[in-house]
């Protein structure tokens, strides 16, 4: 119960991130987190007083890089069709290259953890996010995505374009992204 009540205190403060009003130069706050062996550093600690989510999922970092839609609109956009959910209508989505956005925060690790609002984590290679396309996605069908929808970001493969990710699972389809920790994964 006590976990509800946090992320539904939190979700009512990120409802504030959404993305700038048109014809304003209004940045926002930050959407996502890139923390763990990066290189480029915006700010420090988690505080768990003021950033319950982060101390819910058990996140701890002494630095971080941070993107707002400002920086993440910054990024060269890119846009591929592809069905989601798999089998489902084809959707445009819109945003910057996951590879883009980590290659920003200098990543030192091989290896993402990628985190949803509601704590779903899939561990990503960056070797395969370095080999597709794929998309941090700000926009569906030419709208933002939002809090309650699939925002403030989804990740996005190019399923309907890539041949080598024919038949792709949802698995790693995720969205409501807000934190990516980069790591080295452990020696077989």
């Amino acid at each position: 119960m006590r976990r509800i009540l946090i992320l539904a205190a939190l979700l009512l403060g990120i409802a504030a991130c959404q993305p700038p009003i048109a014809g304003s130069d209004e940045a926002s706050g930050d959407i996502l987190t890139v923390y763990g062996e990066i290189g480029t550093v915006d700010r420090g600690p988690v505080d768990p007083v003021t950033e319950p989510l982060f101390n819910a999922f058990g996140m701890e970092f002494d630095a971080a890089c941070l993107f707002n839609w400002a920086s993440l609109n910054g990024i060269e956009q890119h846009s591929t069709a592809a069905d989601f959910p798999a089998g489902g209508p084809v959707r445009r989505f819109s945003g910057p290259l996951l590879r883009d956005v980590i290659d920003i925060a200098d990543p030192r690790g091989d290896t993402l953890i990628v985190t949803a609002l509601d704590g779903y984590q899939r561990e990503i290679s960056l070797a395969r996010i370095r080999e597709h396309d794929v998309i941090l996605a700000l926009q569906m069908d030419g709208q933002p995505l939002g809090i309650g929808g699939y925002g403030p970001a989804m990740l996005v493969w190019p399923r309907g374009s890539d041949p080598a990710l024919e038949g792709m699972s949802d698995d790693d389809w995720l969205w409501g992204v807000f934190a990516i920790e980069v790591a080295t994964a452990p020696a077989d």
